[in-house]
C-alpha cells in the first residue's frame, strides 16, 4: 500500500457525512489516514439523508475496530480547559471542542478538516491558520476534487480564518 498523503488529519462529523453522501468515503480513507474523536464516532456521524429523504446509515465504530480509521479520546477536563480560553462569542460545541483540544494539546502538526466556521475562526484567532484545511482543498490534493457547497470550500475556510485573525488584532474572543 502506498503511503497515505495526510497522516495527522482530524476530521469533523460534517466532513464524514459529506464524504459518505458523495460516495467517496472508502476511497478517501485509502488516501488519508484520518482520526476522529469519540464524540464524532459515537454521537455525531452515523448517517446521511439523500435528496429523496432516504436515510443511509454507516458505522464508524466498525471501521475503527477494523483499523481503517483512528479514534482519539479527549478527556473531558482537557476539552473544558480548552473551552475556558474562549468567551461566549465563540460558540464551540463538543464535536468541535474535542478535535481542537486534541490539536492544541499535541506537539504533532495536526490538520483539521471541518465545515464549521467556528473551527477556522479559532485557528485564525490563535495563530494556527495553517492547521485548517477545507474539504475542497483536501479532495483536490488527493485527486478526488469536485465542486462542493460553500461551507466545504477554501473560500469559506479563509473567510472564517480571517474573522479569527481580526478578533486577534482587536483582542476579542478569548478570556
Amino acid at each position: 500500500m502506498a503511503t497515505q498523503k495526510f497522516q495527522l488529519l482530524l476530521v469533523d462529523a460534517n466532513i464524514i457525512i459529506k464524504l459518505h453522501e458523495l460516495e467517496i468515503w472508502e476511497e478517501f480513507i485509502k488516501r488519508c489516514k484520518i482520526t476522529v474523536t469519540e464524540t464524532v464516532a459515537y454521537d455525531e456521524a452515523h448517517f446521511w439523508i439523500d435528496q429523496n429523504e432516504v436515510r443511509h446509515d454507516f458505522d464508524l465504530l466498525e471501521e475503527i475496530d477494523n483499523k481503517k480509521i483512528s479514534c482519539e479520546s479527549v478527556p473531558l477536563d482537557q476539552a473544558e480547559d480548552f473551552l475556558r480560553n474562549f468567551d461566549s462569542t465563540y460558540a464551540i460545541h463538543a464535536g468541535e471542542a474535542e478535535p481542537l483540544a486534541l490539536l492544541f494539546a499535541s506537539e504533532e502538526n495536526w490538520l483539521i478538516c471541518s465545515a464549521d466556521g467556528i473551527v477556522f475562526r479559532v485557528l485564525g484567532r490563535t495563530g494556527r491558520a495553517d492547521q485548517g484545511i477545507s474539504l475542497e482543498e483536501l479532495l483536490y490534493q488527493i485527486g478526488l476534487g469536485r465542486k462542493l457547497e460553500r461551507q466545504y470550500t477554501k473560500k469559506f475556510r479563509e473567510q472564517f480564518t480571517q474573522k479569527g485573525q481580526e478578533d486577534s488584532i482587536r483582542e476579542r474572543g478569548m478570556t
